[in-house]
């Protein structure tokens, strides 16, 4: 990681600096996200204006989608689905995702102004559509025949494949002016990764068994998670600053998922009766009590 901090504090520089400090575990407010009438909630997706996204579950598995912003819920599926998630929405309020339809089969949707649109990668088994950003590009992961993980860039209707090099597989989850992120795995153990100007850089925390990379704001701060072990989960934020991980107060399995231009992070955290919550966390800048 050194090298990859080292790119971070020469790549963002000047006013940038101003807004890309990350709060300490002391300066932070955490509110869990609930939506009503469903038994679990995860929270995948944030904007710039506060739209938070995700999938609120029942106990017999069914899925759909959400988006809410101040206190405004809109659930919606995919047709004919059993399984609908709102995986990221931008600062135009499109939303994308995927849904498990009735031909068994995942379909990544694009959902702009309550119209859901199916997005399918050519010739894949299932496709996820998982980050998008304001000029309309869309990242995503499919499965080919093989039943490998790709991860895929998708502009002006032409897509391109992304593969982390020597992985075994790799996925692509957010994109903006700044790169890619995602996560891999290969020889070198699960890890995340950046991609700018066609050159990846490895993500992964020093005392991790596994870390993912899920999101990067135009601050240049990336969110991710990462655990000691396949069982734990620790959310985390990653700047020129290094490392900064937490947890949601009184859990020890909390996924960070995204971050907008705030530093306003959302995800999903597991209870100490098992039950999964969204969360929003906010930090308090300086100055701000």
């Amino acid at each position: 990681m050194i090298s990859l901090n080292k790119y971070l504090q020469a790549a963002f520089t000047g006013v940038l600096f101003a807004i890309m400090f990350a709060a300490t575990a002391s300066a932070q407010t955490f509110m869990a996200i609930d939506c009503p009438g469903y038994d679990f909630t995860h929270a995948f997706g944030i904007n710039d204006a506060g739209t938070v996204v995700g999938d609120c579950e029942l106990l017999d598995g069914t899925l759909s989608a959400y988006a809410v912003h101040r206190g405004n819920w809109t659930i919606f599926d995919g047709p004919g689905a059993v399984a609908t998630t709102a995986w990221d929405v931008n600062n135009r309020g499109a939303i994308v995702g995927d849904y498990y339809g009735e031909d068994f089969v995942y379909h990544g949707f694009l959902y702009v102004n309550g119209k859901l649109t199916t997005i399918d990668y050519p010739g894949a088994v299932h496709t996820s559509l998982q980050g998008l950003d304001d000029f309309g590009r869309i990242v995503g992961i499919f499965i080919d025949d093989t039943d490998t993980f790709r991860g895929f860039v998708l502009e002006k209707k032409n897509f391109r494949v992304l593969e982390f090099p020597g992985a075994d597989f790799t996925t692509a989850v957010g994109i903006n002016l700044l790169g890619i992120v995602g996560s891999t795995d290969g020889n070198d153990g699960a890890r995340g990764y950046y991609l700018r100007k066609g050159r990846y850089w490895p993500i992964a925390h020093p005392d991790a068994e596994y870390t993912t990379a899920n999101r990067i704001n135009l601050a240049g701060e990336i969110v991710g998670t990462w655990g000691e072990d396949r069982d734990t989960a620790h959310a985390y934020i990653l700047s020129w600053r290094g490392f900064e991980s937490f947890n949601f107060p009184g859990s020890s399995y909390t996924v960070g998922r995204d971050i907008n231009i705030k530093g306003h992070i959302v995800g999903s955290f597991i209870d100490s009766a098992g039950s999964d919550h969204g969360y929003l966390r906010v930090p308090r800048r300086a100055g701000h009590h």
